[in-house]
């Protein structure tokens, strides 16, 4: 599987994360799902930083458009933390598969 590149991936974040927005701004407990969802997506294809850069950049998002209103951030610590654990989830997974695989020096 090939990865997209650090800041890269984070474009891809900010993408779902304004999708998201757009889609359930109204409905906070389902946005926050849908958010997890593109953190966790984003970070299966992405770099360490694009994955911790989409968490930020969704719960922005979060804060900004879908607790908040018209762009002021109402900080929302318990939603970073839900994304910082869905981006951790999927890294530490990854790391894992990586751990796992046998290396290209031994091969």
């Amino acid at each position: 599987m090939s990865r997209v590149g650090g800041v890269h991936g984070s474009a891809l974040g900010f993408a779902g994360g304004v999708g998201v927005t757009v889609v359930a701004g109204h409905w906070p407990p389902f946005a926050l799902v849908l958010f997890t969802a593109v953190v966790l997506a984003v970070s299966l294809v992405t770099t360490p930083l694009g994955a911790a850069l989409t968490a930020v950049q969704c719960w922005g998002l979060h804060g900004s458009f879908v607790i908040g209103s018209g762009g002021l951030l109402v900080p929302d610590w318990t939603a970073l933390a839900v994304l910082a654990a869905a981006a951790t989830a999927s890294l530490t997974g990854l790391a894992r598969g990586r751990a796992a695989a046998p290396s290209p020096a031994r091969s």
